[in-house]
Order: structure tokens, then sequence, then C-alpha cells
């Protein structure tokens, strides 16, 4: 299940996403003709050299997530953001072989390079990276890269989940995710029923289980719910105003995305400093749900920053 060399194609501007996400809502599946053996992921690399940064769109951003406006340098979730579109094509390549209306994301690793300053251009490029059985289906990553010239300043990997029973026996290589935090800073958020629409319309992802709760609904929940990439970046920001020095150094956040969260609904972030002459700079944290009696219950994303 390797990748053979990448084919390239270079794209004359950013793809318009909804465009992208109405295509997607049609493109029909591939894999119930497929044997297990045959099971492989597109060979293609999609780039993009002209990414300006738009002031009003970056701003707009930050607002959501709650990062400083005043910064000099952007969210390392824009980035994300700025590449969804890139995910969706190669999503939609003929060849892809899941269906794309529930796949699930399951895991998402940043690492910035350096800071990256809100008047920089920027090349950008995006690949289908590893393939993987997992006990509930398949498990395949996407690969985005920002340059800076010819600096690399920025890598992504969003690892997505194919729920589907394919027969085969696979040990689950998931640690456990409820590791105690002995000291932690905690922060309570409240989040409003506007906040899926809110992100959405910063974020380019317009996926109806974010918007409504009857648009959810079609879906299968009970209610809409938050991207989580919308939780990432809030954690991010977060995270930047407890430990500033941290995040403006090369580092590396891991997520994993846990229980899905409902909206509205209140929320603690736990944060927990990690100090060792052995280890770099890092932070633990996760986002729990609250309940009426003030009492945390579901896990919604566990993570870790660190220096690199």
């Amino acid at each position: 299940m390797t990748l053979f060399q990448k084919d390239e194609t270079k794209l004359s501007s950013l793809p318009n996403l909804k465009t992208l996400l109405l295509k997607a809502a049609f493109k029909k599946s591939r894999y119930n003709m497929l044997a297990p053996s045959e099971v492989s992921l597109p060979s293609h690399d999609y780039y993009f050299d002209g990414v300006k940064l738009e002031q009003s769109a970056y701003n707009a951003f930050h607002q959501v997530v709650g990062w400083d406006r005043a910064s000099e340098t952007i969210h390392p979730c824009y980035l994300h953001s700025l590449a969804f579109g890139l995910h969706v094509k190669l999503l939609l390549l003929p060849t892809f072989p899941f269906p794309i209306l529930g796949l699930v994301h399951v895991n998402n690793q940043i690492r910035q390079i350096r800071p990256i300053k809100k008047d920089e251009k920027l090349t950008v490029s995006s690949c289908f990276g590893q393939l993987e059985l997992h006990p509930k289906g398949w498990l395949f990553s996407i690969e985005v890269k920002f340059y800076s010239h010819s600096e690399l300043v920025w890598q992504g990997i969003s690892t997505n989940l194919f729920r589907t029973n394919h027969g085969q026996t696979v040990e689950s290589t998931d640690k456990p995710s409820s590791e105690m935090l002995t000291n932690p800073i905690n922060k309570t958020w409240m989040l409003n029923s506007e906040l899926g629409r809110q992100y959405a319309k910063v974020s380019g992802d317009y996926n109806p289980i974010h918007l409504t709760k009857w648009s959810a609904k079609l879906f299968g929940f009970k209610q809409h719910i938050i991207h989580g990439m919308w939780t990432k970046s809030f954690c991010i920001s977060a995270l930047e105003k407890i430990d500033p020095i941290l995040l403006s150094q090369a580092y590396e956040v891991n997520t994993t995305f846990k229980q899905p969260l409902y909206l509205p609904s209140q929320v603690n972030m736990a944060v927990q400093t990690i100090t060792s002459e052995k280890e770099s700079d890092s932070m633990l944290f996760k986002v729990e749900g609250v309940n009426a009696h003030n009492e945390q219950h579901l896990l919604h994303l566990i993570g870790n920053i660190r220096s690199i």
C-alpha cells in the first residue's frame, strides 16, 4: 500500500470550495468494486504558487478562533483552511476509492517551521499520504506543505477514517485517551449555536452536519456539531496566551478528535505544561464537555504541542 511517483498538476488558482463540495455530494464510490488488495490512493499532487494572504479573510478567521488580531503572524490553522479546497480536489479524483460523505477526520498534525507573517506570498502543495487498514475500516492521510519561496514553513497531515466492515482482522493501534492531567490550567468555553455557521463562513467548510440542527439530522446527528478544526484552532489560540514563547518557535501540534461536540455546549479545556530536562518544551491538552452540574463528561479532543 505504497504510493507511486506522483503526478503533479499546477493550478492557476486555489479551487472554488463551494463548487467542489457540491460535486462531492454526488461523487460515486468505487470501493464496493475493489478487493482489499486493490484499494490504493491516487498518486497525484496539486500545487499553486500564488497564495496571497488576504487581510479581510484572515482577520475574520482570527476573530472566530480567538487569535490576537494585532499579532503580526497568521494562525497556523488558517493555512489548513486555505488548503482545504486541495483536500476536496484530491478526494474528487476518479481513482479515489472511498465515498466522500461520511469520512471522519480523526487526527490532525501541524508542524509550523517558523511563524508566518501576514504579508508573505506562499506556494502550497497537497497529496495523499499513508493508507492502512483500521479495525473500523480504512485510514488514509492527506499531506499539505506551504513554502515561502523555496523555504518550507508549514506542514500538515490530516488523517481520515472511512468506516466499513472490510472482513479482515486488524489490531488496534489507538493509544489510551484517558491520560490524567495532574495539575492542569482549566478554561471554560460557552459555544453558541451559531458557531458552526460562523466557522464555515471563514473556513469554507460548509458540511451540513455543522450548520443547523435540521441539516445535521439528515446525516444521523441529533444536533449540529462544531468542526474539529475549530476546536483545534481555538485550543492553539488559548495555548499561545499561556506560552507565547513556545508558539514563536518551530513547533508541532497533534490532535485526536474523539466524540462529536454538539452545539450549543459548555466545554472545559485542560492544559498541562511538561517540564523535563529530557523533553522539549511541551504541553498536553484536552477538551471535555461540561454538564448542567458543572461535571466534565464526554471527551471531544486530546492533543499535545511541543517545540521541534
